[in-house]
């Protein structure tokens, strides 16, 4: 079982990471659609130093520590037997696959309903053909992700989850009898992306696997603590590197061995957040719409950013910078105050899009 200041913690890491997730998907300046593009090519350098910094840095830990703090809950109170994993995938049934089918739905819902407007149609159908055109097997591809991301890109995430889910009993007899070669060729695969499967990807396996590893020998999540310094004073250099070589060809190594340093960060910092009652409070207030947020600021962030690129001038030197800070802040204040109204309306339906949450 966890302890109460560990479970803690891990409640306050609900909602940044999500802010991560939105600032990872602001990060292009210019819209690509039918008839062009819309927004800047070009930006200068203190534009593209802070999106770098903050949306291909900081923001990049949030996916591996989402799957590393999955793989822990998973095995942090799993006692192996198969009844006991049968009742996980149930309860993965409902917190996973019922919101990553609606979503999807939705996606997909909205997506014909864009391209049946002809005014709008441009900026939904992209390089491809209609969603009216697509035969059956095209649309559970879709659906699903089977060839590529799902209609609602971002559920590649829980798509990778769910099949990790499955996995588990596979991975938790790797990680408990061949640790050290599973994990090292992983770690290669990742960073020289020469992983083999399309899906789940490297960084769930790696992270998920760590944090199963963590939960089955029973270990504290928060064990590095005693490191957190040294941690932090790793992560931060390579932070700088992976913002000043971002186009270098090394890059891919620095920036990803830098996430695992980032990820135990990110857990060592929330030592100091647990000591403000109204750091906590706000946090775990806004960790129960984490969720929601997450699933539905796309395609919101990507609606509001084509708006903006289309009828806010561009010309002035810091306006893109603005727009790209303003935009994701507008987006999460609109879902959390959504999410709110929801769960004072409709609290089962909001329930069941968001898997029990």
């Amino acid at each position: 079982m966890l302890d109460s200041e560990s479970s803690l913690r891990l409640k306050l890491l609900r909602f940044p990471p999500i802010v991560g997730v939105i600032y990872i998907h602001a990060y292009n300046t210019a819209i690509g659609y039918a008839g062009g593009v819309l927004g800047a090519t070009e930006v200068n350098e203190l534009t593209r130093w802070v999106r770098v910094f903050l949306s291909e840095g900081i923001a990049r830990i949030s996916v591996p520590l989402f799957f590393l703090m999955s793989g822990y809950l998973f095995f942090a109170t799993f006692h192996w037997s198969q009844q006991t994993y049968w009742r996980k995938i149930a309860s993965r049934l409902r917190s996973l696959f019922i919101p990553f089918v609606f979503w999807n739905l939705a996606g997909l819902g909205f997506l014909v309903l864009m391209q049946a407007i002809p005014d709008f149609r441009p900026y939904f159908i992209g390089a491809g053909k209609p969603v009216a055109d697509y035969d059956l097997a095209q649309l559970f591809s879709v659906l699903f992700g089977v060839n590529g991301y799902p209609v609602a890109y971002h559920f590649w995430f829980i798509r990778d989850l769910m099949l990790l889910v499955l996995l588990a009993p596979v991975l938790a007899v790797i990680v408990r009898f061949l640790p050290i070669p599973f994990f090292l060729a992983v770690y290669i695969c990742w960073i020289s992306e020469s992983w083999p499967i399309y899906a789940p990807g490297a960084v769930g396996v790696l992270f998920f696997s760590a944090g199963a590893l963590c939960g089955i020998n029973r270990q504290n999540i928060f064990a590095f603590d005693r490191f957190g310094l040294a941690i932090v004073l790793v992560f931060l250099p390579l932070l700088v590197a992976d913002v000043i070589w971002y186009d270098a060809w090394f890059n891919n190594y620095v920036h990803r061995t830098g996430l695992i340093a980032g990820v135990l960060a990110a857990l060592y910092l929330t030592k100091f957040a647990v000591r403000s009652r109204r750091l906590c409070n706000a946090l775990l207030a806004l960790g129960g719409t984490s969720f929601f947020v997450y699933a539905a600021h796309e395609p919101l962030l990507g609606i509001l950013r084509l708006l903006a690129y289309k009828y806010i001038p561009l010309d002035g030197p810091y306006t893109i910078l603005l727009l790209y800070l303003g935009i994701p802040i507008l987006v999460m204040a609109l879902l959390v105050g959504c999410h709110r109204v929801l769960n004072a309306v409709c609290p089962r339906t909001l329930g069941f899009i968001t898997g029990g949450r």
